[in-house]
């Protein structure tokens, strides 16, 4: 982006400016832009990009000239001005005229304030980082005879290393009667060779310096001031005026164009000025002062600070386009557009939501409703929406609490409208029809949604009690020594189920799952259990068997369900001095036990379980017999 900056250099106006009379600004169209009549002879025209010394071009942009030496020039320097040209040099060696324009139409004897901007075009970077001369003009106004009338040095427009920067230099002088002036421009630079002294100017203007004028809104309203479209209410600007002119004539003016172009207000010719803000948009106004003496000559009329007038539209209200509600639900409406929201509608409701609910409608609540959508600076405007409400559908079901035996199916018949659905939906035959078919694995609250043509729902629900079927397990069969008791490990399962063991002989308690049992010699146990929801019968067949001699057990599981826990040795402890000890795959000894206060090796070594798999054991009952080797296996 190219930059500015603003440098004075001479005395400038202290009043107020009027419009440039001239503006000098190089016009507008495609590159190149032809040669001007007001740069003298000793500077050659280019149509090319990049003018060599002694030469100047008229350009709407300018790229890359001499390796990137310059900088790249995107665009001129007046606003709005699309392909603007601007006036390029590359000044010669030495002082040298480069422009000169005879000014006319001027205020006479009036203070007239010279403006003019100016942009170095060579990079501080170029000449192997050694710059050039830094361009230095000076700006001569002579009278029509060439007498000087002002003059203004520039100084050193100064380069920049990588974004070009126009710079502005401004100075006053009085008119002379005739309102005529010559416009000389020189060349002060003393640059030697290629580098340096390579400028742009635009935008050179000439406008008059007056009395001071301001203009405010009444009550000191800051600028610009908002208003709303639908809510205009007139608005008054007062000008402040401090001149010394006999007659002074005041006049109001308008802008749409956001300042390019001013328009009179008839009859707006007194210090105050009060108006309807318009149309959608931003108006500019000031307020013009001039003597009357000098009224005839446009030129001679001096302008205040501008005040601006935003007309803001009303924001896009928008209600929801239609709203239903099932009678006795809860109904949402809903607005967008602003920030501030307000309802109005049937039996007196009123809300400052943006999207409020209605409980439990009724048909009363059908009917026009009215939102009022407000933006931030204030501004407002309406929607409707029209509510309309529907009968809900009463929802029927048989049965509504049943109970049947696990794997069994019962059936549903729901009834009330025109589709169904059913939640959740496992167990079911089909979750969209009214009379599905239910399997459900454990206990289940089922609920339908009974809905009419208009998605209105009603909801019934049935609860379905799963009686569990009986089971039986008489535990793992057992080796238990002679004439010693040997404890039962059933286990029932089932809903409202009763047990039992037979025969029921040698038992204490045939109706105790855990009863012990103190068979003369090996016996089979048969547990029943019983549904007493008609839900089946379940048996299942324990086999004890006796043992009046050694017995050594391959294997245990050791996960305390009290069935097989331990590996225990039958009748060991008839043998007082035996030993018996298990070793792990690394020969390490895990566990000895003696026949004398034998204690069975519960799966553990030093407090911690041991690890699943086959342990080797040697059993010596010291009663002159081989030593008994082989493998149990711990089980998890």
């Amino acid at each position: 982006m190219i930059g500015s900056s603003s440098c004075l250099k001479a005395q400038l106006c202290s009043g107020s400016l009027g419009d440039p009379v001239v503006t000098i600004d190089f016009g507008a169209g495609q590159n190149p832009g032809g040669p001007n009549n007001n740069v003298p002879a000793a500077y050659q025209y280019t149509d090319q990009d990049c003018p060599p010394k002694g030469f100047y071009a008229i350009r709407n942009r300018t790229f890359s000239c001499f390796n990137g030496e310059w900088h790249i020039m995107p665009f001129d320097h007046t606003p709005n001005d699309p392909n603007g040209y601007f006036l390029m040099i590359n000044g010669l060696d030495g002082p040298s005229q480069i422009y000169q324009q005879t000014i006319t139409g001027l205020c006479p004897n009036i203070p007239i304030q010279v403006e003019a901007w100016i942009v170095n075009l060579f990079r501080a970077t170029a000449c192997n980082g050694n710059g050039g001369p830094d361009p230095n003009l000076s700006f001569i106004i002579t009278n029509i005879s060439g007498t000087t009338i002002a003059q203004m040095n520039t100084g050193p427009i100064s380069e920049t290393p990588v974004t070009p920067v126009w710079e502005t230099r401004s100075f006053l002088f009085t008119a002379p009667p005739d309102g005529s002036v010559i416009l000389k421009i020189i060349s002060n630079s003393s640059s030697q060779g290629a580098c340096g002294n390579v400028f742009a100017i635009d935008d050179i203007s000439f406008s008059p310096c007056g009395p001071t004028i301001s203009a405010a809104f009444a009550n000191n309203a800051p600028s610009p001031i908002f208003v709303c479209e639908t809510n205009q209410q007139p608005i008054t600007m007062n000008a402040t005026y401090i001149g010394n002119y006999q007659n002074p004539v005041f006049q109001w003016q308008v802008s749409n164009t956001l300042g390019n172009s001013w328009t009179d207000i008839a009859g707006a010719n007194a210090l105050s000025y009060s108006t309807l803000s318009g149309a959608i948009g931003e108006t500019w106004y000031r307020c013009l002062v001039t003597d009357a003496s000098i009224a005839s000559n446009s030129n001679c009329r001096f302008a205040s600070n501008v005040v601006k007038v935003s007309v803001l539209a009303p924001p896009f209200a928008q209600a929801t386009n239609y709203v239903y509600g099932c009678y006795g639900s809860t109904v949402y409406l809903q607005a967008a557009g602003g920030t501030i929201y307000e309802w109005w509608g049937p039996n007196g409701f009123h809300s400052f939501e943006q999207a409020p609910a209605i409980p439990n409608v009724t048909f009363n609540a059908t009917g026009d409703y009215v939102v009022k959508v407000t933006s931030t600076p204030g501004c407002f405007a309406y929607d409707t929406v029209t509510m309309t409400i529907y009968d809900a559908p009463i929802a029927t079901l048989t049965p509504t609490s049943v109970s049947i035996c696990e794997g069994d199916s019962v059936q549903f018949n729901a009834g009330g409208s025109v589709r169904y659905k059913w939640l959740p939906s496992g167990g079911l035959s089909n979750d969209t029809i009214p009379n599905p078919w239910a399997k459900p694995v454990n206990d289940v609250t089922y609920t339908v949604r009974v809905y009419n043509e208009y998605t209105c729902f009603d909801s019934a629900s049935v609860s379905v009690t799963v009686w569990k079927k009986p089971k039986a397990y008489a535990g793992p069969d057992q080796y238990f020594r002679k004439n010693k008791p040997v404890q039962l490990n059933g286990n029932a399962t089932g809903t409202n189920v009763t047990y039992s063991w037979s025969p029921p002989t040698y038992l204490d308690n045939p109706n105790y799952l855990k009863a012990i049992a103190r068979p003369p010699g090996s016996i089979t146990y048969t547990l029943t259990v019983v549904s007493g929801n008609g839900c089946g019968i379940s048996t299942d067949e324990v086999k004890l068997e006796a043992i009046d001699k050694l017995f050594i057990p391959t294997g245990f599981t050791p996960n305390n369900d009290g069935l097989n826990d331990r590996w225990e040795i039958v009748t060991f402890e008839d043998y007082p001095e035996a030993v018996a000890e298990i070793y792990n795959r690394y020969g390490q000894l895990i566990y000895r036990g003696h026949g004398k206060n034998y204690k069975p090796w519960d799966g553990t070594f030093n407090g911690k379980p041991c690890l699943p798999g086959v342990y080797v054991y040697l059993v010596n009952l010291h009663n002159g017999k081989p030593i008994l080797k082989g493998t149990v296996n711990l089980i998890k």
